[in-house]
């Protein structure tokens, strides 16, 4: 068997290898276009390899280098098939080592995303040696929300690089950094942080888009750029306006007066409805959780994201809590994806969906299943849970608030079906999301708030529960918790409440 680079004769073969394993049905559906992959043999960024037998071509596979940072030496293997009557010759795992070998050293890490539609690519990517990563619940539009694997390894300098036995984790996190160690053989520790406090996210900044005259200041702040960088993505503010105008990468600068604090990127996958925050920048750790506060806020309320994803550090446990409280969970860890300064650094993959939890068809190999099973579970108790308060949102006391700004409400509020005819606490306030509440004058229905007043020190109202009632109720312990961690949100809820006496 010969593997050799492709050639512009081959194309149709490798379709027709495709087809052979994926029928009509392969990600990218443009690969059947042969113009297209005309398009991408010849690129600079890609290395694409085929295996020949006797005169027939049984693989092919191909890896491109141009994802992540210039120097991360990060290799992304895709298009990897192999003919399924040829299949069980090893030929997976060759073309794994040929396309690192023609890297010539630029890939110290490589990884692949496989579809849960079927088993086909992750079993290539189990006996190539590229291992489960992480699981990406819902990430890409193809016929629905369809749900990858993450797959990856690290070769060379990659092992020698890491900052071994640094990184520090929240508990969330915690799982998956352990069976990602396992996976790919890394005996370590690392800690868990149960301590770990989130930035302050309050933070009233000034905002404005990136110009001229602000990247030149933002250029001047090291944080997040040279020293300590939170957030990874393929973006930076370092390749200048006319390079991320042409990627279409957003960036929200945020100052006082005069003085710049910082900036917050991010990119619309408009196909996707995906935002993906991909830099962080700031002076100091006070505007951190107001920036990614200002992100989340914008890719809910005006872009309306389907799905909000981030890398971030294994090493700030404070970003990934800032995150964990904003609604995002972990769905990979990923050793040594990034470079920086002298070592690899490990990378926390964190997500956040706005959709209904519903994942169709789903066919998992065995080491896959495992980050099914550490991964999913958490996402569909935060789709039940929004999906169970969403009549919530309509209440009167809630008006002007973000999304984001009632997930905070309603995480200092208790949920409860209380039995029918039920006395509610006179001191609290309590929003109807299911069936009625009754008071004096009259039967409230779902969306309905009564005993505003009485957070504010002003006359209770006596309230029972009709049948198959569901509250949502806010205490005044509650409200105080908001007063301290949300104050900007406090003063909206006051003033709500107040009109609502």
């Amino acid at each position: 068997m010969n593997t050799r680079p492709i050639k512009e004769e081959d194309i149709p073969h490798v379709i027709n290898l495709f087809r052979a394993n994926y029928g009509d049905d392969y990600a990218i559906p443009e690969f059947y276009d042969p113009q297209w992959v005309k398009r991408g043999i010849y690129s600079d960024n890609i290395i694409w390899l085929v295996i020949e037998d006797e005169g027939k071509i049984v693989a092919s596979g191909a890896c491109i280098l141009n994802f992540g940072d210039y120097n991360d030496q990060i290799g992304e293997i895709g298009r990897l098939v192999v003919d399924p009557q040829v299949g069980g010759k090893g030929l997976g795992r060759a073309m794994l080592a040929a396309l690192v070998d023609a890297s010539d050293d630029r890939v110290e890490f490589a990884f692949g995303e496989a579809r849960t539609t079927h088993i086909k690519t992750q079993k290539i990517f189990d006996r190539v040696g590229l291992m489960p990563l992480g699981f990406l619940p819902m990430y890409y539009l193809m016929g629905w929300r369809e749900s990858w694997v993450l797959s990856g390894q690290l070769f060379g300098n990659g092992r020698r690089l890491r900052r071994i036995g640094k990184a520090e984790v929240i508990p969330a996190v915690a799982p998956l950094a352990q069976l990602s160690m396992k996976n790919l053989e890394l005996d370590e520790p690392f800690t868990a942080r149960a301590d770990a406090r989130a930035y302050p996210m309050d933070h009233a900044l000034h905002v404005e888009p990136l110009s001229g005259v602000s990247l030149v200041r933002i250029l001047q702040i090291e944080h997040g750029r040279l020293i300590e960088p939170e957030v990874f993505g393929s973006m930076h503010i370092d390749q200048g306006m006319p390079q991320l105008q042409s990627k279409r990468a957003h960036y929200m600068v945020a100052s006082d007066g005069e003085r710049t604090l910082g900036a917050v990127g991010y990119h619309v996958e408009e196909h996707d409805g995906n935002v993906r925050i991909t830099e962080l920048i700031a002076q100091d750790d006070s505007v951190k959780g107001g920036l990614l506060r200002l992100a989340v806020e914008k890719a809910e309320s005006e872009i309306e994201a389907n799905l909000i994803e981030i890398d971030v550090s294994a090493y700030s446990p404070r970003i990934q809590q800032t995150l964990f409280e904003m609604g995002f969970l972990p769905t990979a860890y990923v050793p040594g994806m990034v470079f920086h300064n002298t070592h690899r650094w490990d990378v926390v993959k964190m997500a956040k969906i706005n959709l209904p939890w519903d994942l169709g068809k789903i066919e998992l190999t065995e080491p896959s299943q495992k980050y099914f099973d550490l991964v999913s579970p958490a996402f569909q108790r935060a789709a039940d849970s929004r999906a169970r308060k969403r009549p919530a949102a309509s209440a009167t006391v809630l008006r002007g608030l973000t999304p984001l700004e009632i997930e905070f409400f309603h995480r200092e509020c208790v949920e409860s079906t209380p039995a029918p005819n039920t006395m509610l606490e006179a001191s609290s306030l309590h929003i109807v999301i299911e069936g009625t509440v009754k008071t004096k004058n009259e039967t409230q229905g779902a969306g309905s708030a009564v005993g505003a007043s009485a957070l504010l020190g002003g006359e209770s109202v006596s309230a029972t529960t009709g049948e198959n009632a569901r509250v949502l109720t806010l205490n005044a312990n509650g409200l105080t918790k908001l007063g301290e961690h949300h104050p900007r949100l406090a003063v909206k809820l006051y003033k709500n409440f107040a009109a609502a006496r």
